[in-house]
């Protein structure tokens, strides 16, 4: 009998020992497919980019037909895009900005969905946006504690991404953009401005403080939806306290 229950308790400690390993190599598969998969996602972002970047090169600098003149005029007339007019690159800035933008919305959409795909408007959803939105504590909350208070602190962010709106679309109308006055703050940007591969860049970065933001409103928009309507929470993950059993303390025998 000892030694029946003695195999029994092996072989019950020898499957414990096999489920263990296996589901270790499952998380571990598991997480060689995302790395794998957001490797690829990588290179299809980067490709995706790189090819859609190429189409600019063609661009000309200036109007050189009635076309592209009354393109031109459309652009600047209708569309009060006249960004970069008074510079070197007229044609080609007010064209690469329109088409930077244009590609960030449809790269933006993109994520947009992938990530309600992914996090289907649920409590995942709550977490992940505070998360990456509000979860940051702000170096002044050490002095001014009040700047942690959840509506203060989305109201902060949300000014700060309004904020990034507003910079996004006044570049639009700044038609002395490649002009350098000789101050060195916006000197870079003012010197890439004269050059196409710095219009190409400054436009893409310009691009992303213009349609981001919309996105950011759309998912605070759901996140505020969440939290009001279904009550699915703030999505603030509060880590387990972990509590120390307290020892018995045992009095003195007394003698």
């Amino acid at each position: 009998m000892p030694t029946n229950r003695y195999l029994a308790r092996e072989l019950l400690a020898k499957h414990t020992r096999q489920k263990k390993q296996k589901k270790l190599e499952q998380r571990r598969l598991l997480l060689e497919q995302k790395a794998k998969q957001k490797k690829q996602d990588r290179k299809f972002l980067f490709f995706g980019l790189g090819f859609l970047t190429l189409p600019l090169f063609m661009f000309p600098a200036y109007p050189k037909n009635q076309w592209q003149y009354d393109l031109y005029r459309f652009i600047t007339e209708e569309m009060f895009i006249i960004v970069g007019t008074k510079g070197p690159l007229p044609f080609f800035t007010i064209l690469s900005s329109i088409y930077a933008t244009v590609v960030m919305l449809f790269f933006g959409c993109y994520l947009f969905f992938k990530l309600i795909k992914k996090f289907r408007i649920n409590k995942e959803f709550q977490e992940f946006v505070y998360s990456k939105f509000f979860q940051a504590e702000f170096e002044s909350s050490k002095k001014y504690p009040w700047l942690e208070k959840p509506l203060i602190k989305k109201t902060i962010v949300s000014g700060m991404f309004l904020l990034s709106l507003l910079m996004g679309v006044l570049h639009f109308i700044f038609d002395e953009i490649s002009f350098q006055t000789g101050n060195r703050r916006g000197a870079l940007i003012e010197f890439g401005y004269n050059y196409k591969i710095g219009v190409i860049l400054w436009e893409f970065i310009f691009s992303i403080f213009t349609i981001f933001p919309f996105f950011y409103f759309g998912l605070l928009a759901i996140y505020l939806f969440n939290y009001f309507f279904r009550g699915l929470g703030t999505g603030k993950i509060i880590p387990p306290q972990k509590t120390t059993p307290k020892r018995k303390r045992r009095g003195k025998r007394k003698n």
